[in-house]
């Protein structure tokens, strides 16, 4: 595996980390969104049976949830920000990759500068006295 390869596999898999790594930011806004909603289901039910006090604890708690919940947005949209990078470097490698030329010292053109093709090599000339340089 060249270099190049291994450059490609390497964003490759920053994409594939960074795209975890949103996924489980999302997953957890999720859960936190769950909580909150099950949060003011219990505040509700507190007012309505007619005991507000406990319902002070309830309403601090979808507080820091809705804190949290606002960091964890936050860190999404600069995890969505990576992926883009990430995905938009992979790409630009990859376009690379596929239309790159070869550099001037790649093996193979070196082989063809030391080698000249058939049709340009030239032909030893006959000699002008025929067979009489031969010896015989």
């Amino acid at each position: 595996m060249n270099s190049i390869e291994n450059r490609i596999n390497l964003h490759r898999r920053h994409c594939e980390e960074r795209q975890r790594y949103l996924a489980e930011l999302e997953s957890l806004a999720q859960r936190l969104r769950a909580d909150g909603s099950r949060l003011r289901s219990e505040i509700e039910r507190a007012v309505t049976v007619g005991n507000p006090a406990s319902a002070h604890p309830l309403l601090q708690r979808h507080g820091q949830l809705a804190r949290s919940l606002a960091a964890i947005e936050g860190q999404i949209a600069a995890a969505g920000d990576a992926l883009a990078v990430a995905a938009f470097e992979l790409k630009r490698h990859e376009f690379a990759s596929a239309h790159r030329v070869p550099s001037a010292g790649s093996p193979a053109e070196l082989s063809d500068r030391r080698r000249p093709s058939r049709s340009s090599r030239a032909r030893p000339a006959a000699s002008p006295r025929g067979s009489a340089d031969r010896g015989g």
